[in-house]
């Protein structure tokens, strides 16, 4: 099987490809940068939003819930006494990080729609990574051993990315009603 370059470099490939890399971006100014960085992060999570926000189909209402879904996945693993956040229970820095990343996923990872197992896998995979990444960096203190964080993140996150692909199914369902 050959790969087609031209098809790949199709607009929604390179939309999705600049969109991840700036969602590295909003991680690493938020995640690395914390509170000191929030004059560089609140400019570059404004910039993910707006970009996100200009696609074609974008839905405010599912950004906001995405939002919330994930501010209430931080509270949940705060109250258990699994992590601690630098900065506080939810910090500014990790809401704003919330902030871009649910502008980034409706956009980026939009061809997860309607496929839940397929986004529960990446969730579990790919979750619990970014926590384990950003305690080395001290944005957070593990309160439990490492792997019960492993846990609690992989279960988390794979229901977060699996109700994402239900919601972004059911947008793009309500999007084609009112087109």
């Amino acid at each position: 099987m050959s790969l087609n370059i031209k098809a790949w470099l199709a607009k929604d490939n390179l939309r999705r490809v600049a969109g991840l890399l700036w969602f590295d971006l909003v991680w690493f100014s938020t995640v690395a940068g914390r509170n000191d960085w929030l004059w560089l992060a609140i400019p570059v999570v404004a910039v993910q939003i707006f970009l996100s926000s200009t696609r074609r189909g974008f839905n405010w209402l599912l950004y906001v819930k995405l939002l919330a879904l994930g501010l209430l996945l931080e509270a949940s693993v705060v109250g258990l006494g699994i992590l601690d956040f630098t900065g506080g229970w939810l910090p500014l820095w990790l809401i704003a990080l919330w902030c871009g990343f649910a502008a980034m996923v409706t956009t980026t990872l939009d061809w997860l729609s309607g496929r839940y197992l397929l986004a529960a896998l990446i969730g579990v995979a790919s979750g619990p990574l970014t926590y384990a990444i950003g305690s080395r960096l001290g944005a957070a203190e593990l309160l439990v051993e490492e792997w019960i964080m492993w846990l609690a993140y992989g279960v988390l996150w794979g229901a977060y990315m699996a109700v994402f692909a239900w919601l972004m199914k059911a947008s793009e369902v309500n999007y084609a009603k009112s087109s």
